[in-house]
């Protein structure tokens, strides 16, 4: 990245956070700002400058990275009455991070682009860990030079970097990824409590089926391991994405029926708990039980459901 292109985070939660202190470490001081007050002060405490408002975030930086939950947070942040916008000047560029809804991506990138600002939408894969290691898998879409503007900061935060298209095209190649991974999740439980349901054993069963990395986060040596990622986002992605094929009048029986499960599993534990927690509703439902071996160190749940 150039001197003259000052940083900027607006939303500095796990993600934000962890990539800012990727960026620190790298030698980039990004202003920060949060709607949490404590969020901000974890990274002041470590040299963090901080802005007083996203308005005053647009003011300071020209390249403004948003990593927020939903599209209508970063609607917000832009384009509210102390916006980014109210304060950016006309060479700014924002590089939006939130697995956004592609349709309000465009809105949002023409609003921008009526003040002279430049808009990215880069879906960001590989969670807090890759955040924090520079490790992230990062779809991008925007014009040709407003992805050249942005590729120098996005190199920085991840490993593999697509330009997708146009401004839309990297939150709907997010979308599309949230769909494939989180459906395979929950055909891989349901798989392996059929095959406990026959007497298959559990670690054979990951091996034929190939589960890899996620393997050990179901069934470790210490026990299920938490993801990082809430069920409450993974089923507003799930609503993303249904919407998207809804859209694109593209039928999804089975992403539907996927995408009713995940609500269910929201009814019965809540929109806070780690996605890994779902497991315990799945094993619940089918009275079988997967190898948890940290089970007394877990999470348990009532189903009354």
């Amino acid at each position: 990245m150039t001197p003259d292109r000052s940083l900027g985070i607006i939303g500095v939660g796990r993600m934000g956070a962890a990539m800012w202190r990727h960026l620190h470490s790298l030698g980039q001081n990004a202003t920060v700002y949060d709607t949490s007050s404590d969020a901000v002060a974890a990274l002041a405490a470590d040299g963090a400058p901080t802005a007083a408002s996203p308005r005053d975030v647009g003011a300071k930086c020209n390249v403004v990275i948003c990593s927020l939950p939903r599209s209508d947070d970063v609607a917000s942040a832009l384009l509210g009455e102390d916006g980014v916008l109210a304060g950016a000047s006309a060479d700014t560029l924002v590089i939006d991070t939130t697995s956004g809804q592609p349709s309000r991506s465009r809105e949002i990138a023409t609003e921008c682009a009526a003040r002279g600002v430049g808009y990215v939408d880069a879906g960001v894969s590989g969670g807090v860990h890759g955040a924090g290691s520079g490790a992230l898998n990062i779809m991008c879409g925007g014009s040709d030079d407003d992805f050249a503007t942005a590729k120098p900061v996005l190199e920085m935060l991840g490993q593999k970097v697509w330009h997708c298209g146009p401004v839309g095209t990297g939150h709907a190649m997010k979308t599309v990824l949230n769909l494939s991974n989180q459906a395979k999740m929950l055909v891989e439980i349901e798989a392996l409590l059929v095959g406990r349901g026959a007497g298959l054993d559990a670690e054979q069963m990951a091996d034929v089926l190939g589960l890899g990395v996620w393997r050990m986060y179901l069934m470790g040596p210490d026990g299920r391991r938490p993801f990082g990622f809430s069920l409450g986002m993974a089923t507003k992605d799930y609503d993303v994405g249904v919407e998207l094929a809804a859209q694109e009048d593209v039928p999804v029986r089975t992403l539907a029926a996927a995408h009713e499960t995940m609500h269910l599993i929201l009814d019965a534990i809540g929109p806070d708990a780690d996605i890994i927690d779902y497991v315990s509703v799945l094993e619940h439902d089918a009275n079988q039980e997967l190898p948890n071996h940290g089970h007394d160190h877990g999470h348990d749940h009532d189903h009354d459901h």
